[in-house]
């Protein structure tokens, strides 16, 4: 199995390295710290799995996850995140991945995962099946999260009004829907638009 590590942290690229260096059948033959280095590598390399952070600098490990669905659907992609939120698990997998590992887990449950995954599976810890299947079912949503003006920008935003026009939308300044923003995306646990609007649409928070 060729194994490529995807993580802006070279430690953890590292980390994911030794402890899978003595694997029989597993072999790590690239690293990328950002999900454009990743495409790049998967175009001219030979990969079976890829280990994908949900958190890079430049495209979201989700949006990549999407791109590489669509241009090399042959390879299984893991998400790896320190992140355990169900709306970022069921976009992970609405999206096509192969599985989501956290990366607080052991040797032995990422090889369990790479073994899932390269057998066309798909992986979840327990941990991470209750939120999920509440989630799905409707029995956790985090309307509640955000106050009623952060949820009619972030509307806004998902209608794909600029900062500038949500300002005029709703008669205040564009600094202010600046600061709504950096609250919505503190409370999602998000670092941009788009995640800002895909965990919104996943929890129901906007339409």
């Amino acid at each position: 199995m060729r194994v490529a590590v995807t993580d802006d942290h070279r430690v953890v690229r590292e980390g994911i390295r030794y402890m899978l260096s003595e694997a029989p059948g597993v072999e790590v033959v690239a690293e990328a710290e950002s999900g454009e280095a990743l495409l790049e590598l998967v175009a001219v390399e030979e990969i079976d799995v890829v280990l994908l952070d949900v958190r890079l600098p430049g495209m979201s490990g989700l949006d990549v996850l999407e791109r590489l669905t669509e241009t090399a659907p042959q390879v299984r992609v893991l998400m790896l995140s320190m992140h355990d939120q169900p709306a970022y698990v069921r976009r992970a997998i609405e999206l096509g991945a192969a599985g989501y590992v956290l990366k607080s887990a052991g040797r032995d449950e990422l090889l369990t995962a790479l073994k899932v995954a390269s057998e066309n599976g798909t992986y979840l810890p327990g941990e991470l099946m209750e939120p999920l299947v509440a989630d799905m079912t409707g029995g956790t949503r985090a309307t509640g999260k955000l106050s009623p003006r952060e949820r009619q920008v972030l509307q806004l935003v998902a209608d794909g009004f600029e900062n500038k026009q949500v300002a005029t939308e709703l008669e205040i300044s564009e600094a202010t829907v600046k600061t709504y923003l950096r609250g919505v995306f503190e409370r999602l646990d998000v670092s941009s638009r788009a995640e800002a609007v895909a965990v919104g649409l996943r929890l129901g928070i906007i339409e």
